[in-house]
């Protein structure tokens, strides 16, 4: 059956969509030891021993460049790059098989993203011009984009607005009339596209994109997922300097130029679904890129916890993972009915031992479909087609109202940036901590995963929602020490 190709990742060249195989070769490590090797942990403690020595990434990308493969970047721990499936399956002596990810159940309109991933039990040989220079070579495979999807609804009842109701729910109004900003904080949020809407220009946001070599069009966001869910970050934080990168289909590649950016914060609403107990190795590579982004650069990076998803890499114990809470048009006692969102994830990783999900809440909506935030995109963009009958806008009329765990991290990044304005030398652990005890109790509602909200900590939610003037009169107020060495809690 012939499937409709998303135009997310139309290619540059005349290559077909879908013909190349996008991957990631892992840099052999000074002491031996093999990252993608499943019995070797990656974690905080161990990050140093897959480092490479000295020019040995540079020296990989030469011989692979030499073998007339495409080099998208070098990084610490592997170099990304394409092939054409002849070359891939002539130098590593191996097969890939072409599938996709299809969208046909949650987004029509998105069709389905192709792709290619190894064969099992044909792994890659490395040939010998690459030993000692590479360890494996994985295809990637493109990840989830953690909003809500095409609901069964017949018309829209409540929606949040961008900026007021979000900054006003989530209490950073406060904290910018006291002049916190995020002014002078640097932002990376890698994701579909950021398509210039009159919305970002109209409230004179630094609003800035940038592209992944194996993207095209940076003036596009033919899904339009990016540009809607920066609005978040803006909501909360209105003077950070942003910069978005139109990620293609690998996102290791997309991560890694965001690192490359050398922002205070990464914030990312995609991911896998991982509820094995180990880590396929084709993500090893990005996993030992978010953990030296973490350890070595400081960046807070911050991710969605999944709609429902075993969130990867949301699950790291080194990233601020996103939940979800929805806050009701009442009043309880001092603060809003808030309530567990059905439509977020909660979890214990297999992967991590004792480490729980999430960490912090923002706001989305409720199962089915969890519309719940008026979000700018392109007109005409896949989304905004797709959630035209359930949420009552245009088709093109460059809005929709949606939210998932998409539109709840980029608002916590928004109150990490106002966080680091406040005490720049707050490292990204600290922060983590500052969110979670100042967080709002959710006593009400279960999580996705049927998980109950009760009285203090719990694994629906978590601490709780964000509160931002609270995290911030924190931030402000404690004895700053160097940066972090002890590895995060879990």
């Amino acid at each position: 059956m012939s499937k409709k190709l998303i135009p997310l990742f139309t290619r540059k060249d005349d290559t077909a969509i879908g013909d190349t195989v996008s991957f990631e070769a892992i840099i052999s490590s000074k002491t031996g030891d093999k990252l993608s090797d499943p019995e070797k942990i990656v974690a905080w403690e161990t990050i140093d021993n897959f480092k490479p020595k000295i020019g040995v990434p540079v020296k990989a990308a030469h011989v692979l460049q030499e073998m007339e493969f495409r080099i998208l970047n070098i990084g610490t721990f592997s170099v990304s790059a394409e092939a054409t499936v002849e070359n891939w399956t002539n130098a590593f002596n191996t097969d890939v098989k072409r599938e996709y990810l299809d969208f046909s159940e949650t987004h029509p309109e998105l069709g389905a993203i192709p792709f290619f991933s190894e064969v099992e039990g044909k792994p890659a040989e490395i040939p010998a011009k690459l030993e000692n220079l590479i360890d494996d070579v994985y295809p990637q495979k493109p990840p989830m984009f953690f909003e809500s999807p095409l609901p069964p609804l017949p018309k829209l009842k409540n929606y949040l607005d961008v900026p007021g109701d979000i900054s006003m729910i989530l209490r950073s109004d406060q904290v910018c009339r006291e002049g916190i900003t995020g002014k002078g904080v640097l932002v990376a949020m890698p994701d579909t596209g950021f398509f210039k809407h009159a919305f970002y220009k109209w409230r004179g946001y630094r609003y800035n994109q940038t592209i992944a070599p194996d993207a095209a069009n940076i003036e596009h966001d033919e899904v339009g997922h990016g540009t809607a869910e920066a609005a978040n970050i803006f909501s909360n934080a209105p003077n950070i300097e942003f910069i978005g990168i139109k990620m293609g289909l690998n996102a290791t590649l997309g991560f890694k130029m965001a690192v490359d950016l050398s922002p205070a914060i990464i914030t990312c609403s995609w991911g896998w679904s991982i509820k094995e107990k180990i880590l396929p190795s084709w993500l090893k590579p990005l996993e030992a890129e978010v953990i030296r982004a973490v350890k070595d650069l400081g960046i807070t990076v911050v991710f969605s916890a999944g709609n429902g998803h075993y969130g990867f890499p949301g699950q790291m114990p080194e990233v601020i993972s996103v939940g979800g809470v929805y806050a009701h048009r009442s009043f309880g006692t001092d603060d809003f009915d808030l309530e567990a969102s059905n439509y977020a994830s909660s979890f214990e990783s297999k992967i991590y031992p004792g480490r729980k999900v999430p960490d912090i809440c923002g706001l989305v909506g409720m199962s089915p479909g969890a519309i719940y935030i008026n979000l700018p995109l392109e007109p005409g963009c896949a989304i905004d087609k797709s959630v035209a009958t359930a949420d009552t806008t245009a088709p093109d009329d460059g809005w929709a109202v949606i939210s998932g765990t998409s539109a709840a991290a980029p608002q916590i990044a928004g109150i990490c940036a106002l966080l680091k304005q406040a005490q720049p030398s707050l490292s990204p652990i600290l922060i983590k901590r500052i969110l979670g005890a100042s967080a709002r109790d959710v006593t009400k509602g279960v999580s996705a995963m049927g998980h109950k909200a009760g009285a203090g900590f719990d694994s629906a939610t978590g601490p709780g929602l964000v509160d931002a003037y609270k995290a911030y009169q924190i931030a402000r107020s404690i004895n700053i020490k160097p940066l972090d060495t002890l590895p995060p809690p879990r």
